[in-house]
């Protein structure tokens, strides 16, 4: 068996996404149509991560199965199929017709977002399982055994993909981490388990009793400001996609008295908390350095574009989009168009809110060896 031209297409387009992470919805959505298949995800077995690759059309399922069945695993992670070491797994091989009619997941999503059907292709990356996750509509009808043997013929290219994104995501978190030093600022990542996957030298340099890591997990020595830091942990832990849940800032006391702002940022590239370690950079700013708004900052911190971040810094000043289209000399056009692009690097939806967020960057004073 060998793959069909529109496959091979599919899996050059996904490579390209490593490097543009932008492009994972339409090539996954190429990769699923050459699989026959309605829609398609791609994640790692054991992680528990909320992001992941998926095609374009699986969104609108991915948001119904979230209203549905988020918060309690569906049937297909309750029989973990890629731990049966089978490259492939088809759904009647783990799904009986009774559980078919009353499995809630059934019943509530996937017939009513047309995801009648399901099948699963696993590969190894450097150790870790991976799964690419086939959907299909009731019309298209079941996935057959010769299905579940194609797609796992791709996954051996899937696995060295993966395995460039992880690589590639890396290299982001820790060029993040070298930008913001470059920049004054203070800062570390941490994953989805709010463990600390890497952090700079200012970072590093604001580490004391009264604010540490233990175990790689940020604490507090005051009682009350380790609470407000576990809260924010576990906000960011249970965000929604690309952004952080609820409020996304504490300040740290020391002797009764804010000394340190700590600050959730989501990952700039859509890719790095899709295939690496680090889901969130927490911003650690000195409450007695004065509050500016950079725009290298900004473009850093949320991977914008010069233009979009001299747009950015203009919305963090109040301007509005009029006012700073005209300051900018662009047209009312580009400048909905910059901040639209804004908003969804930042995980914002109102200028209020951006302006909100990106007024509260400040970077750290330079240390004395620097």
């Amino acid at each position: 068996m060998r793959l069909s031209e529109s496959t091979e297409r599919a899996l050059e387009a996904c490579q390209d996404a490593v490097l543009a992470p932008e492009l994972w919805p339409a090539a996954l959505q190429s990769l699923s149509d050459s699989f026959g298949a309605s829609s398609t995800v791609l994640l790692p077995v054991d992680s528990r991560t909320t992001r992941a690759p998926m095609s374009a059309e699986h969104f609108e399922f991915d948001a119904l199965w979230h209203r549905n069945q988020g918060h309690a695993p569906c049937i297909f992670t309750r029989k973990a199929p890629c731990k049966l070491g089978l490259p492939y797994v088809i759904e009647q091989q783990i799904v009986s017709p009774e559980e078919r009619a009353q499995d809630p997941y059934f019943r509530e999503t996937a017939r009513v977002g047309h995801r009648d059907w399901w099948a699963e292709a696993c590969f190894s990356v450097a150790g870790k399982q991976w799964c690419l996750a086939l959907y299909r509509s009731a019309e298209l009808g079941p996935f057959t055994h010769e299905d579940g043997r194609y797609a796992a013929l791709a996954g051996s290219r899937l696995s060295r993909i993966v395995g460039s994104a992880e690589r590639f995501a890396q290299r982001q978190v820790s060029s993040t981490l070298s930008a913001l030093e470059q920049l004054n600022s203070a800062a570390l990542v941490i994953d989805s388990l709010g463990v600390a996957r890497g952090l700079n030298g200012y970072a590093e340099a604001l580490l004391c009793d009264d604010f540490r890591l233990v175990a790689g997990r940020p604490v507090a020595s005051d009682r009350d400001s380790n609470r407000r830091l576990h809260d924010l942990i576990a906000a960011v832990r249970h965000a929604e996609r690309g952004g952080v849940a609820g409020y996304n800032q504490v300040v740290v006391n020391r002797d009764y008295r804010p000394w340190l702002l700590i600050e959730a940022m989501p990952v700039t590239s859509f890719g790095s908390d899709m295939f690496g370690d680090g889901r969130t950079v927490l911003l650690l700013t000195d409450l007695t350095v004065p509050l500016v708004t950079d725009q290298t900052l900004l473009a850093v911190v949320f991977g914008l574009t010069a233009a979009e971040a001299k747009m950015a810094a203009r919305i963090a000043q109040g301007n509005s989009i009029d006012e700073a289209a005209s300051a900018l000399r662009i047209s009312r056009e580009t400048a909905r168009t910059q901040l639209k692009a804004v908003f969804l690097k930042t995980s914002t939806r109102r200028q209020a809110e951006l302006a909100a967020l990106l007024g509260r960057l400040r970077p750290v004073q330079p240390r004395s060896d620097a």
